[in-house]
């Protein structure tokens, strides 16, 4: 089995946006969030497709800076969409890749 994990820094530029991480099946194993106003609530939202149209998978509310660790990983079988609002001034997300050209049994 590959035990490879990808992983990518958004940067939202202080904006709403939902950014597509992963077009197949994956598993997300952590984020990290940073918060623009450290005490108000931020809004990171995960999905389970290539859009915010997917399969809403988990919702977090940060007012601080924080990891947030999957165990288990949560699995995505289409595609890994995040959604974050503006409080939210960047986040690393880590991934891993399922299926074909992964290794996956």
């Amino acid at each position: 089995m590959d035990r490879r994990i990808d992983t990518r820094v958004i940067d939202t530029g202080d904006a709403a946006l939902d950014t597509i991480i992963e077009k197949n099946a994956c598993q997300l194993w952590w984020i990290v969030i940073s918060v623009k106003t450290t005490g108000t609530k931020g809004l990171i939202q995960i999905y389970d497709g290539f859009d915010t149209g997917g399969k809403l998978k988990l919702q977090i509310e940060p007012e601080y800076a924080g990891l947030a660790p999957f165990i288990p990983p949560i699995t995505c079988d289409q595609g890994l969409t995040i959604y974050n609002d503006a409080n939210i001034a960047s986040y690393t997300v880590a991934w891993r890749p399922l299926g074909w050209g992964a290794g996956e049994e």
